[in-house]
């Protein structure tokens, strides 16, 4: 099995996308205080178009990654071998993962090359999910921007055509 990992942090405030304004009259977006903040560790599988989070407003630190990895683990039991690929994020190379690793050999993980975001496919779906979820929406209260983002992860069967197309694993390598 193999997975696409990363986390996104997001803030509670308004993601302006693309718009037209007139100059002389520009528009005026609603913000909010941003001061509070949901983070996504999510892990992405192309083969299914199954995608596994643990979502919560809790800190990204190395214990929450091992949460984020026994959910994992949960998700896929039955899978002989996980392979997790991940950005190199501190809290994922943190010695208490790693040894929490060591006693979970099911999954193994690989750390893609820094600066190297496209080939993640994780990240791909971050922007899919910005898209539908937060661009150009305002959302009063914090607990309606939570369920906005839980909503989309429910529904995700909805969006597997456009993910289909969007998340491919289209690869090529260049030589010197």
């Amino acid at each position: 099995m193999f997975l696409f990992g990363d986390g996104m942090h997001l803030i509670h405030q308004n993601v302006p996308g693309l718009c037209w304004g007139d100059p002389k009259d520009p528009p005026i977006l609603k913000t909010n205080t941003s001061r509070q903040r949901l983070n996504i560790l999510g892990a992405y599988n192309p083969d299914f178009h199954s995608f596994v989070h643990l979502t919560g407003e809790e800190n990204c630190d190395a214990k929450r990654v091992i949460e984020y990895f026994d959910v994992i683990l949960k998700a896929y039991r039955r899978a002989p071998a996980i392979v997790l690929f991940l950005d190199n994020a501190t809290y994922f190379k943190a010695e208490i993962v790693t040894t929490w690793l060591k006693d979970h050999p099911k999954l193994k993980l690989e750390f893609l090359p820094p600066y190297a975001p496209n080939l993640n496919l994780i990240e791909r779906f971050w922007k899919f999910f910005k898209r539908q979820v937060l661009y150009n929406r305002y959302y009063e209260a914090f607990n309606d921007y939570k369920n906005a983002c839980k909503q989309f992860f429910r529904e995700l069967d909805s969006y597997v055509p456009q993910l289909r197309s969007l998340l491919t694993e289209n690869f090529e390598i260049i030589g010197n």
